[in-house]
């Protein structure tokens, strides 16, 4: 069952495997709070489409051998707005995938357990996709359905409507999709509580195995962030908005999902396998305009690398023809970096931070590191920590995670 492994692990070392990220970049219509690397389509034309596989295929080919002999453990089709891509086109990245990182020794075959995520919005041409997408080797789809609310999608400046987004859901069930995790968004323009009980109420009697949540943010360069800038939006009161954190959690997990990190919830079984390899900082191969890789560590990156694709498709595909084995700038992961992202990464997932885990990458446990700001977040009841060293997040702390994450950021930086 894709996504059932490792249902409560905290990984302290590299699992040997790899996640590919492919990013297809092209929406429908681009959202005005999004702050993702993304093009209008209006619309994606054929050969736009074959360019850009090609190229994704050219730069698995050239970024590959950096990963090998990996085994793959998931892929993830994310944008932007993948399911725009015919379902002969996703065939061939996935078929490339594949192949590319197959399990071939004599031991266990895992490549029938990978976990294949195609994101989607709900919407008539995509719906009628949905078999094809199925026959192409996907077998998860992660849902934008955001809201179930007219007037909230409307405000949101979503292209789609609440009867699309059910009928939608009711078409991949009978493609045969059985793990479909829907995106949600709280705390949007003139949204109440009970404005969000209804979106849960929807949910719930729909059943996903996998439920992402997300309080709308206002980044300064999105429309949305600039009308905030400019006093013409308004965010929702921070009380408002740590109370339908709250209302979130109690509803999904009375409906039997797990919270097992910040935003996300699963039935069990269920947890995104490739989400999580980030959150363990596990490899990631990530291909296309504006993606993001994590690479493996090694004698001469003992705690890993980052890599960072161009944002514009014009500028990426110039990087490719010069080099398409180094078209994103690397950044070496030194030491106190690694360790104040082991922590806050570690505290995003609802079993914590192993401290035995950290002490094995860093040759000491956390509160060798961070004594003080462990000492200050206990003290203030945002942070639980065990005889053994192990820290986890209070159900207060969860409610202000980015300003724990924050204290061990600014304490790794001044190392």
């Amino acid at each position: 069952m894709p996504g059932a492994a490792n249902e409560t692990e905290r990984v302290g070392g590299d699992d040997g495997r790899v996640g590919v990220y492919l990013h297809l970049p092209w929406c429908e219509r681009v959202c005005p709070y999004c702050d993702f690397a993304v093009l209008a389509a209006r619309p994606l034309s054929v050969e736009d489409e074959d360019r850009y596989v090609a190229d994704l295929l050219s730069e698995l080919a050239a970024r590959a051998p950096a990963f090998a002999p990996r085994g793959l453990a998931s892929l993830y089709l994310g944008g932007g707005t993948p399911s725009l891509f015919r379902p002969a086109s996703i065939a061939r990245l996935v078929e490339a995938v594949r192949a590319t990182f197959s399990v071939e020794s004599g031991e266990s075959d895992e490549s029938d357990d990978v976990e294949v995520t195609l994101e989607l919005n709900p919407s008539t041409v995509e719906r009628d996709r949905l078999p094809g997408f199925r026959d192409a080797g996907v077998n998860r789809l992660s849902i934008g359905v955001q809201s179930f609310d007219d007037g909230l999608l409307k405000r949101l400046g979503r292209a789609h409507r609440a009867e699309v987004a059910h009928s939608t859901l009711d078409a991949a069930r009978a493609a045969g999709f059985a793990d479909l995790s829907l995106d949600l968004i709280f705390a949007g323009p003139d949204q109440i509580a009970a404005d969000l009980d209804g979106d849960l109420d929807a949910l719930i009697a729909f059943g996903p195995e996998h439920v992402s949540t997300y309080e709308l943010t206002f980044e300064p360069a999105t429309p949305f962030g600039r009308a905030v800038a400019d006093g013409r939006m308004t965010p929702a009161d921070e009380d408002l908005a740590a109370a339908m954190i709250e209302q979130v959690e109690a509803r999904l997990e009375s409906a039997g999902y797990g919270r097992y990190e910040i935003s996300s919830y699963a039935r069990p079984g269920r947890r995104a396998r490739h989400n999580a390899r980030y959150w363990q900082r596990q490899a990631v191969l990530g291909l296309g305009m504006g993606a993001h890789s994590t690479e493996p560590r090694s004698a001469s990156h003992p705690h890993g690398a980052r890599r960072a694709n161009p944002r514009g498709l014009a500028t990426w595909r110039a990087a490719l023809d010069r080099d398409p084995a180094n078209a994103g700038e690397e950044e070496d992961i030194d030491a106190a970096t690694a360790r104040g992202e082991a922590i806050f990464l570690g505290l995003r997932q609802v079993e914590g931070l192993s401290a035995a885990a950290f002490a094995a990458e860093f040759g000491g446990a956390p509160r060798a590191f961070f004594a003080p700001e462990i000492g200050r977040l206990v003290a203030s009841g945002w942070l639980a920590e065990t005889g053994e060293g192990d820290l986890r997040l209070t159900r207060e702390g969860r409610l202000v995670a980015d300003s724990v994450a924050t204290e061990f950021v600014v304490a790794a930086a001044s190392d």
